[in-house]
């Protein structure tokens, strides 16, 4: 005898529709490539910073250094390409992260609900990760238009291209330019560090070791790279470097 349910049932169980279908992309997906997208731009300030602290070395050394970026693998890639093929990938890293992680800022906010905030109060860091991601995002468009471009106001007066470390000194001899780059790096620290304590999560690492010591090691790579960039145009503005 067949049951009532299956006599009076109009839609079979294995055609109705999923009642909840799964987000798309993925939240999985999504964390993924915040992970990656994070390391990477993790170890391009690593780099950069290490770049950056030439100009202690001259203004000879320091110009040398921007010039050997700037012709990077040639005579192999002629000119800046392989420059600028370097900044298309760093540009649509830079998308992808903050793409990924405006939507899971929504998804999260929208699983919440409304008295989530009383129950957050205390996870600051998490909850700010996006505004100061765009902050960091102008900082970085201001910064690539002042001493790349050499785009003014935004670029000193004395700016010329190709002078790496006068355009770098002059710029950091503003007080408001040098203010604006400290509060940035403060930023920075904020935020370079909850990202890469959120990689171990969003990765799926749960060793208890191996999480205390990515830690410890995120904590010194944040302060590094902030405190050696945030030297450079205290330097400039105690007369250190001229």
């Amino acid at each position: 005898m067949t049951s009532l349910t299956q006599d009076t049932d109009p839609i079979p169980r294995a055609e109705r529709p999923a009642a909840n279908p799964p987000p798309f992309p993925p939240t999985w997906a999504l964390k993924v490539t915040m992970a990656v997208t994070g390391m990477a731009f993790a170890a391009f300030l690593a780099f950069h910073m290490a770049g950056n602290l030439k100009v202690y070395l001259g203004a000879e050394d320091f110009d040398h250094y921007a010039d050997w970026l700037r012709t990077l693998l040639n005579p192999l890639v002629p000119g800046e390409v392989f420059l600028w093929i370097f900044r298309v990938v760093l540009g649509l890293s830079f998308v992808a992260h903050v793409g990924s992680g405006a939507i899971l800022w929504y998804r999260a906010r929208k699983a919440r609900g409304p008295h989530a905030r009383k129950i957050l109060v205390n996870r600051i860091s998490a909850r700010t990760m996006i505004w100061t991601g765009l902050i960091l995002g102008s900082f970085v468009t201001f910064h690539v238009l002042e001493l790349t471009v050499g785009m003014r106001p935004m670029a000193s007066d004395a700016f010329v291209q190709g002078s790496a470390y006068a355009n770098l000194v002059h710029s950091f001899s503003r007080p408001a330019v040098a203010f604006f780059y400290g509060l940035t790096m403060a930023l920075l620290a904020f935020h370079l560090s909850h990202g890469l304590l959120s990689v171990v999560n969003d990765l799926g690492a749960t060793g208890r070791r191996f999480r205390a010591v990515w830690f410890a090691i995120a904590g010194i790579v944040a302060v590094l790279i902030v405190l050696g960039n945030l030297s450079i145009p205290i330097a400039v503005q105690t007369g250190i470097l001229t």
